[in-house]
């Protein structure tokens, strides 16, 4: 008696002819092939014994999912976009590290792209990740209000904005109290002396960067100081360590008598030290350096960096939850 097709040891033949189907598994796991697709797509409608002999089976016979198919079946793919502004700064990379626990935990896969603060390279990474059936996005967008997010959600896909807060009130986001703390770097400064504050910060069309400064000059009003005399904001390119270059000579040409920098998160803030150090400025003795984020290496240089914490993991699993 030939029993080829009830033992998954002898099914080679079927490998080397072509790609194995969940005809195949159904006929060697002795189930239907609606039970193999309950397995894959509805498992919750599988007796758990069943479920762990066809799964064995899908091992033994090395039978590798056709999930792009299995989208355009289901109309979903158990996968999450998610679009950073950029991956070199570890504050995103613990929030897409959140993203993904979130996401395995509840058999999703993640689908990761930086936009580098581009919106053209925004656009398309949508573009790609709609292209592929995700069923959500999680985005820190160069521009949250921009009509590509907006017609996200009308073509029905699930928007979650990274780190900032959407002004048209159409999407959900996860966020944190940048107006908060920076008021408490603003009470920090002051108390210690400071009057001549710049703030190195980027354009104003990321949202946290206008509630970055709005914070920076509420705490200095609280503490009965006139923020246009105190605070100078100078733009940057970018959020790297490799802004802080130009940055650093243009502020100290420009405002001789800054006694504190303010930089809008941690990684510029370590460029800055860096410039600071080579032109033999010492900190903080001639001048304060404070960060924002909380990175990981906030506290290995020295003398430590002085920073506002935020917790980019909590955010990234709140995010995908």
């Amino acid at each position: 008696m030939d029993d080829s097709r009830s033992n998954p040891d002898s099914i080679g033949w079927r490998a080397r002819k072509g790609r194995l189907t969940s005809r195949d598994i159904a006929s060697a796991a002795g189930v239907s092939q609606a039970t193999v697709s309950n397995v894959l797509n509805r498992p919750e409608l599988v007796a758990p014994a069943t479920i762990e002999r066809v799964m064995e089976v899908m091992h033994r016979m090395n039978f590798v999912i056709n999930d792009s198919a299995r989208a355009l079946r289901a109309g979903r793919s158990r996968t999450q976009g998610v679009i950073v502004l950029d991956l070199s700064n570890p504050f995103w990379g613990e929030v897409t590290r959140g993203i993904e626990a979130v996401a395995s935990e509840n058999g999703f896969s993640v689908l990761l792209g930086s936009s580098e603060e581009l919106r053209q390279k925004e656009l398309t990474l949508i573009r790609v990740f709609e292209e592929h059936r995700v069923d959500g996005l999680l985005v820190s967008s160069v521009d949250p209000t921009s009509e590509s997010i907006q017609a996200l959600a009308d073509r029905g896909m699930k928007v979650v904005l990274l780190d900032q807060k959407d002004p048209t009130g159409t999407h959900s986001s996860v966020s944190y109290d940048q107006v908060g703390g920076t008021r408490l770097i603003a009470r920090h400064l002051i108390e210690n002396g400071h009057r001549n504050i710049v703030f190195l910060n980027v354009a104003h069309n990321v949202s946290w960067s206008r509630e970055r400064l709005k914070g920076l000059r509420d705490g200095t009003q609280e503490m009965g100081f006139d923020p246009d005399s105190v605070i100078t904001e100078l733009t940057i390119d970018s959020m790297t360590a490799q802004a802080a270059e130009p940055a650093v000579d243009n502020l100290l040409a420009a405002t001789p008598q800054t006694t504190a920098i303010f930089c809008a998160n941690d990684l510029v803030a370590l460029g800055v030290l860096k410039q600071l150090h080579e032109r033999g400025i010492r900190v903080p003795e001639d001048i304060s350096v404070v960060g924002f984020d909380d990175s990981y290496f906030a506290s290995l240089v020295s003398p430590g960096l002085t920073t506002v914490r935020q917790q980019p993991y909590k955010l990234g699993r709140r995010a995908a939850q």
